[in-house]
């Protein structure tokens, strides 16, 4: 459980590539996978900031999944939002262009962490990371970064990346 931070997971393939499968805030539950398929961790997290994660042990938490209907339904509710999120992923990676899944990916990880009411966004990632999100080659991803900033959709500081233009980045096709 994440206390406060932002959390990334990812695992990598036989070939060495990374592939970004979740992010997480405050107040997200991850690794349930390995518990509930009782496997050792299939990914691999990492702090994109100072984060608090608590712990909880896996029969303190099958205790409680078995004893409290309300608590299993509503953990089977977020499983099967992972699961429809997963499958969206899917579709994006098999048929939306590399400069779609790039402006997909800003856009999530403005979904994900910016504040509440917030039109300009930014976050400190590097571009290895992003291409990990996206699916895709790091190069890919520089090249598409550059396009939108010269189309002022972002603005470009080192690894910063600051969205500028939200509905701009929104109607990418």
């Amino acid at each position: 459980f994440i206390k406060n931070g932002k959390i990334r997971t990812s695992k990598i393939n036989m070939d060495s590539k990374e592939y970004t499968t979740g992010l997480f805030k405050p107040s997200d539950f991850f690794g349930a996978k390995s518990l509930l398929q009782k496997i050792p961790h299939p990914e691999s997290a990492i702090a994109l900031e100072d984060s608090e994660i608590v712990r909880i042990h896996k029969d303190d938490f099958l205790s409680l999944i078995y004893s409290n209907r309300k608590i299993s339904t509503q953990f089977i509710s977020i499983l099967s939002g992972l699961l429809i999120q997963k499958e969206e992923e899917l579709l994006n990676l098999a048929y939306n262009s590399v400069r779609k899944r790039v402006a997909d990916s800003l856009l999530t990880l403005f979904d994900r962490y910016s504040e509440k009411d917030e039109d300009v966004f930014s976050i400190s990632i590097p571009r290895d990371s992003l291409a990990s999100i996206v699916g895709t080659s790091t190069e890919s991803v520089i090249r598409v970064l550059s396009d939108f900033k010269q189309e002022k959709l972002i603005d470009i500081k080192v690894s910063n990346i600051k969205i500028i233009n939200l509905p701009g980045l929104k109607k990418i096709k």
